[in-house]
C-alpha cells in the first residue's frame, strides 16, 4: 500500500460533508430570447426562451455557467467577454440571485434543460420547466433583486477602476526622503504595471468600446483609475516646487500629461493587440525613460556658429505626434471597417484621449489630420504589400525602450 495515499477519513470536512467552506455567492441570472430560432421557441415566452448565469470573481474575470444542447459551459470570461453576455441579458431580465449552500436541488429532477440545471445549480427545489417558469418563481423569493444592467455597468465598471487603481497605488512606498525622480520611478512603474495588465487593458477597451452606446461607462472609467494616478501624481510635483525642485506653473496640467507619457507607444500596442504585457525590466526602464525626458526635455541641440536657427514653423510631418497619428489612423480603419468619417469618428477621439498630454495637441487640433491618415490608411491597405507596420517616430531619448 502507498504510505502517502491519504484515507478518506483523514480529510477534515465542513457540516455539509465538504473539504472547504464557501460562502454563498451572488449570481445574475440571465432570462433571454434566443440568438439563433429553434423550433420549440414557439412554445415559449417571447423574452424568456434561455436562462443562464455568471458572477464576477475578484481578480476582475467573470465565472459563466450557460447549458446547452451538448454540453454544459463553465468559463472564465474577460470583463469584455462578459459585458457582450450582460447585454444579451438586458434584452430580456436580469434577477441578482444567491445560491444556496447545501441547497434543496434534487438529481432526480428528470429532463435537465437549461432552467431544470441553472435551478439545480442555485440549490432551488422548483419543479418547472421553461424559462420564464423558473423567472417567475424566483421573481417571487424576497431577497432577489431585479437588475438594471446599464446601471450594473457603470457601478461595476467605476469599482473596478477605483479597487484597481488602488491596488495600483499602494505599491508607493512612504519614504520621506525619496528624491523626486525616485519617487516618479516608483509611481509610475506601479501605475505601468496596473494599467497593462490583464485586467488594466480590459477595463480601457471597456471603456473605449463601450463609448457611442453608453458614455457613462467611459466617464465611470476616467473618473477612477486615470485620475487616482493624476492625482497622486499633482500632490507629488506640488510637494517638490514648494521644496524648490522644480518650477511648475500648472502641476495638475504636468500630471496629466506625466501619465499619458507612461501611456506611451506600449500601452496602444497592447490595447490593439499588437504585442503581450510587457516584463517588470521592460516596465522600470519605459518608466525610467519617461521620467527623464519629463524632468529633463530632450537634450537641446546647438547650431553651429555659422548657421541661423530656421524660423520656419515645422512641417506636420517632422512634430512627434505625426506618428502617433499615423498610427491611430490606420488603427481605426483596421478596427471600424467603415467608409464614412462620421461613423468613426467617436472611436478615434476615444483612442486619442489618451495621448492628448503627451502630444500636446488636443482633439480638435489633431482630428483633421487623423482623418487624412484614416483616409489614406484605405489606399495603403490595397496598395501597399504586406510585410511588418512601421512603428512611428519617437523621441531619440526613448527609441530603445519603446516609451
Amino acid at each position: 500500500m502507498d504510505a502517502t495515499r491519504l484515507d478518506p477519513s483523514q480529510i477534515s470536512i465542513d457540516a455539509n460533508g465538504s473539504p472547504v467552506t464557501l460562502e454563498p455567492a451572488d449570481w445574475l441570472v440571465c432570462f433571454v430570447p434566443g440568438l439563433r430560432r429553434q423550433w420549440w421557441h414557439a412554445f415559449a415566452d417571447t423574452r424568456h426562451k434561455h436562462v443562464f448565469a455568471l458572477r464576477p470573481l475578484e481578480d476582475g474575470t467573470w465565472l459563466l455557467m450557460e447549458p446547452w444542447w451538448t454540453r454544459m459551459m463553465v468559463n472564465v470570461l474577460t470583463l469584455e467577454q462578459a459585458i457582450k453576455f450582460l447585454r444579451w441579458g438586458g434584452m430580456g431580465d436580469v434577477l441578482k440571485v444567491r445560491e444556496r449552500i447545501p441547497g434543496r436541488g434534487s438529481q432526480m429532477r428528470g429532463w435537465a434543460n437549461c432552467s431544470v440545471l441553472v435551478s439545480y445549480m442555485l440549490g432551488r427545489s422548483y419543479w418547472t420547466w421553461t424559462p420564464n417558469g423558473l423567472y417567475q418563481r424566483l421573481s417571487a423569493e424576497q431577497d432577489v433583486q431585479q437588475v438594471d444592467v446599464a446601471g450594473f455597468l457603470r457601478r461595476h465598471v467605476l469599482t473596478e477602476s477605483q479597487r484597481h487603481s488602488r491596488a495600483a497605488l499602494a505599491w508607493m512606498p512612504k519614504r520621506r526622503g525619496a528624491t523626486l525622480p525616485d519617487a516618479l520611478l516608483q509611481l509610475g512603474t506601479a501605475v505601468v504595471a496596473s494599467m497593462m495588465s490583464r485586467s488594466g487593458i480590459g477595463l480601457h477597451r471597456t471603456a473605449v468600446s463601450e463609448l457611442l452606446r453608453d458614455p457613462g461607462i467611459t466617464d465611470a472609467y476616467r473618473s477612477a483609475a486615470p485620475q487616482q494616478a493624476i492625482e497622486k501624481t499633482r500632490k507629488l510635483l506640488a510637494a517638490a516646487r514648494w521644496r524648490g525642485e522644480i518650477e511648475v506653473d500648472d502641476c495638475a496640467r504636468a500630471a496629466r500629461r506625466f501619465i499619458a507619457m507612461l501611456r506611451g507607444h506600449m500601452h496602444l500596442e497592447m490595447v490593439l493587440g499588437l504585442r503581450g504585457p510587457p516584463s517588470y525590466s521592460e516596465i522600470r526602464d519605459h518608466v525610467a525613460c519617461v521620467v527623464d525626458v519629463f524632468l529633463h526635455g530632450v537634450p537641446h541641440v546647438v547650431p553651429a556658429a555659422h548657421t541661423r536657427p530656421s524660423t520656419q514653423a515645422p512641417h506636420p510631418g517632422d512634430l512627434p505626434a505625426q506618428g502617433l497619428i499615423r498610427e491611430i489612423g490606420s488603427s481605426v480603419r483596421e478596427l471600424a471597417r467603415a467608409d464614412d468619417w462620421a461613423a468613426v469618428a467617436g472611436l478615434a477621439e476615444a483612442l486619442w484621449s489618451d495621448y492628448i498630454g503627451c502630444s500636446g495637441l488636443t482633439w480638435e487640433q489633431a482630428s483633421g489630420r487623423i482623418r487624412q491618415a484614416w483616409e489614406s490608411s484605405h489606399d495603403d491597405l490595397h496598395a501597399a504589400p504586406a510585410g511588418p507596420m512601421r512603428e512611428p517616430d519617437r523621441f531619440d531619448a526613448c527609441r530603445e525602450t519603446s516609451c
